[in-house]
């Protein structure tokens, strides 16, 4: 191998434009999961980003998907303390109601009804 080269074959200052390459578009594709995850609802627990403290450990680095409800220092905190799944509240047949007349402010309410869907209250002791 010819001096100055890399195992892969490239010269130096070629691997070393590759590399800045790809920190790029990973940094751009952070920054653009950061205005997506900013943009959705707060974590349910915490109301924090849904997508984590911005530069920690467990910040997510993709767009959230939606019917995810904490953010990620939250859903390590609920599996350390073994609390299990997050079911959220069953609206009542009021709030369902209301819901066909007009949208409620409420942020979490697709998540509601998605959830009550998912889990019926008959099974969960409501």
């Amino acid at each position: 191998m010819p001096p100055g080269r890399r195992p892969s074959g490239r010269c130096w200052p070629c691997h070393q434009d590759g590399e800045e390459r790809l920190e790029r578009e990973a940094e751009e594709q952070l920054e653009a999961a950061r205005a997506a995850n900013v943009a959705l609802r707060p974590c349910w627990s915490c109301r924090g980003s849904i997508g984590g403290k911005e530069g920690s450990k467990l910040e997510l680095r993709e767009k959230v998907r939606p019917d995810r409800l904490e953010c990620p220092d939250c859903v390590q905190a609920r599996a350390v303390k073994d609390l299990g799944l997050l079911v959220l509240p069953v609206p009542t047949k009021r709030e369902l109601v209301a819901a066909l007349v007009s949208t409620p402010d409420d942020p979490w309410w697709e998540d509601w009804v998605l959830h009550a869907k998912l889990y019926p209250a008959k099974g969960r002791g409501v």
